[in-house]
């Protein structure tokens, strides 16, 4: 063996001829602000909180949804390529969702509810494997590979020919006294490779023949003269016996060798092949065309391709070999396994990623989709970044907008988030799928933001069920997943835009929308091959509906829909930043239920459920440190404490969970994901200083309150908060300094009260 240094490329290039050797062994052996302790009317005399009751509280997110489309031209695509149907779980995230057929009307009750779909309901399909790009299924011909241009980073193996046995091969080579077939050998064991740690970039060589570097002249001095040439367009292949292969094709571009290939005389297992080839330390990505079918899988360290026999089940590959493909290493190969990874295994995606666009900068599908993993892990400024380069490099391409936009809805910037969703619709009038979730993503964005209007939300919400409906029963698996998806999110939105708009009856049609939409998620796990994410997402939101409507709808069997596939996310979760998503993930679903059982005044469930919440969030928050993270996490806490001073008026006891929720509170002051509610904040300060004082830390009761005044001021100036919640911290100070003695400052912050009470009154 030897190497030598492809210095354009800056990658390694091995020279071996394994295939003579190893494969002929083979061959021979085969929300609300948040609510504070309910208090009696504050006196002179007595600590009062400033908070009346327990309300309960949005944390709306935009959710990140997948955009499931095929490409328009042939690249790589993966057979687990179904889009992540939540690259980011957050709670109570609004998200894209399903469809209805008409209008929302107001009936006798007041409240719009789903209606029959055209298409037909969860219809019983052979599970297919959805994929989000194309495969050029090859006219027979003894052309095997895609053109590749050493210039230009050529396109990834798209051609997968049949075997030579078969009548649809290539031109079948002269007979040569020479193509004699190998001696059957004893195989060689060889040790299972450590698939940990970086795989260095070597580009397979055989017999002295290197894709991208060798001309037609260097392969004629080593294999001799062609025994057939065939030419299209401006590819040209040349027909080789080399021993132990009657067939052996090598096709050029522009004198240099594009593509190997390498026939076998019968298909052999995919395993053997890869370990006598040396590929067993890369972690390969199965290759799909559009409609699902396995066609082979490849390698991207090395640029190789092991082209399967067709399989019975299109979406199970018989893992027989016919032939191997060696082509130059491209960064398609490495976008399809990042593509693969992205709901899964979120450092291995990002590193793929980073090489792809070493080899091609300006591969926009590359940037688009580190742009959706860093939105996982919630880094939204490179997550920004990288979807507006995505934008930039392909303007009119729909999907990279919407997830342009989904980054931005994150970020609380919904003015621009609107710019992306309304461009993303003009230029997808074609495809419905992707006109159903730019419709679902603008009544996601229509609900958020400061001033939400949700029947207008549901509006958009209702328009992308009848736009997923129409593309619901899709032969193209890709198309059909992505309407389904839609399906499932568009109910989820409705109810959401019921549960927090002025309707009547909301309970009974809130229930009928999640019922629809889980059953929509069953058929995506049942027909589709759709992951556990879209029925946790299900439970998850429809939890996060009935935070605002919490009499009349009975949470637990959700709440233990939501803990059961929780939990199963966590369990298969390899990747440790999508452990944590996970964790966060269900967390939030069980804040939410500790919101609903506050709200109905069961302090017993709500405290329980809350201890669970806490060993979640808690979790994920040790991963993610972020200042948005630590606002949830804070808040929490700051609930668990007000359960404790409110039903058993413990205040040691809330004093205990204050004391874990006032760092995380001050962390995410004045950041820029972190709801601006500082009248909010400002009232928990004033509220926790109660159970300090109570507990005889006057001091730091002293400090909450004035620390809560200054945020309640600032809300205030703002004009989010009225002058007279003032009140409330001034009397209190006024109280404190009383019983320390100090009549003169008690009597002044007394004054301040007064006065702001007296706002009311004018």
């Amino acid at each position: 063996m030897r190497s030598v240094i492809f210095w354009r490329l800056g990658i390694v290039v091995i020279l071996f001829d394994l295939m003579s050797v190893g494969l002929a062994e083979i061959l021979a052996d085969e929300k609300p602000p948040l609510p504070l302790p309910k208090v009696e009317a504050e006196s002179l005399g007595k600590i009062v909180n400033p908070m009346k009751t327990f309300e309960s509280e949005q944390h709306p997110v935009i959710s990140y949804a997948p955009v499931t489309t095929p490409c328009t031209k042939p690249v790589l695509t993966s057979a687990k390529s179904v889009y992540p149907t939540r690259t980011r779980e957050v709670v109570n995230a609004k998200a894209e969702e399903p469809v209805v057929e008409r209008e929302p009307e107001l009936r006798d009750s007041g409240v719009p509810e789903p209606l029959p779909l055209g298409g037909k309901e969860s219809p019983p399909v052979e599970k297919p494997i959805p994929t989000r790009a194309e495969v050029v299924t090859p006219e027979p011909v003894a052309v095997p590979l895609a053109e590749a241009s050493p210039s230009e980073s050529p396109t990834a193996p798209q051609a997968i020919t049949p075997s030579p046995e078969s009548p649809a091969a290539a031109p079948q080579a002269k007979a040569s006294p020479s193509a004699n077939p190998p001696a059957a050998e004893t195989l060689t064991p060889i040790p299972e490779a450590d698939l940990s740690g970086p795989v260095p970039l070597e580009v397979v060589s055989f017999k002295g023949v290197t894709p991208n570097v060798s001309t037609i002249e260097d392969v004629e001095k080593a294999w001799g003269s062609p025994k057939e040439i065939y030419r299209r367009n401006d590819l040209m292949t040349q027909l080789y016996s080399v021993e132990p292969f009657d067939q052996v094709e090598v096709s050029y571009h522009k004198e240099k060798v594009s593509a190997i290939v390498v026939r076998f005389s019968r298909a052999l297992p995919a395993d053997k092949v890869a370990r006598q080839l040396g590929l067993s330390i890369i972690r390969p990505v199965l290759v799909s065309n559009d409609m699902g079918e396995i066609l082979g899988q490849v390698y991207p360290e090395r640029g190789v391709l092991l082209a399967f026999e067709p399989s019975l089940m299109k979406s199970v590959p018989s893992k027989k070999v016919t032939h191997v493909i060696l082509e130059p290493i491209e960064a398609e190969a490495f976008v399809l396994r990042a593509e693969t990874d992205l709901s899964t295994r979120y450092e291995p995606c990002l590193k793929d990623l980073e090489v792809a666009l070493k080899l091609n900068p300006d591969s926009a599908r590359a940037n688009w989709l580190a742009a959706r993993v860093l939105a996982a892990m919630e880094q939204f400024r490179k997550a920004r970044a990288a979807g507006a380069e995505a934008v930039r490099l392909e303007p009119d391409n729909p999907r990279y907008r919407l997830t342009q936009a989904e980054i931005l809805g994150q970020m609380g910037r919904v003015g621009e988030a609107l710019v992306e969703v309304h461009k993303a619709l003009e230029t997808s009038q074609e495809l419905p799928h992707v006109q159903a979730r730019a419709l679902c993503l603008l009544g996601d964005l229509t609900a958020s933001g400061p001033k939400p209007d949700y029947r207008q939300a549901l509006a958009y919400h209702t328009q992308a069920l009848k736009a997923a409906d129409r593309a619901a029963d899709n032969p193209h698996p890709a198309i059909r997943v992505a309407a389904k998806e839609v399906l499932v999110d568009a109910h989820l939105g409705a109810a959401h835009d019921i549960a927090w708009g002025e309707w009547k009856e909301k309970e009974k049609a809130i229930r009928r929308w999640v019922d629809r939409a889980i059953r929509f998620a069953d058929d995506l796990a049942q027909n589709e091959g759709g992951s556990v994410d879209q029925q946790f997402r299900v439970y998850a939101r429809a939890l996060a509906a009935v935070v605002n409507v919490p009499q009349g709808i009975d949470p637990q069997p959700w709440i233990e829909e939501a803990v059961r596939t929780g939990r199963q996310r966590i369990d298969a979760a390899a990747d440790p930043l999508r452990k944590a998503q996970c964790q966060w993930d269900l967390g939030l679903a069980l804040y939410d239920a500790v919101q609903i059982y506050q709200t109905n005044s069961e302090p017993d469930s709500a405290f329980k459920y809350g201890q669970s919440a806490v060993t979640y969030l808690k979790a994920g928050y040790e991963r993610k440190q972020k200042p948005e993270s630590a606002y949830l996490l804070g808040r929490l806490y700051f609930r668990m404490g007000a359960i404790c001073a409110l039903t058993d008026e413990d205040h040691a006891a809330a004093v205990a969970w204050f004391d874990k929720a006032t760092p995380l509170l001050m962390k995410s002051l004045h950041t820029e994901n972190v709801p601006s509610d500082l009248g909010r904040r400002g009232e928990t300060f004033v509220s926790m200083a109660v159970s300090y004082w109570e507990s005889g830390q006057q001091k730091k009761a002293q400090e909450l309150t004035d620390r809560g005044i200054k945020l309640m001021r600032q809300a205030v100036q703002k004009g989010t908060l009225p002058r007279t919640a003032l009140a409330v911290p001034y009397s209190n100070l006024a109280s404190m300094h009383r019983r320390q003695g100090a009549a003169e400052d008690a009597e002044k912050f007394q004054q301040m009260a007064a006065r702001a009470k007296e706002t009311k009154v004018k």
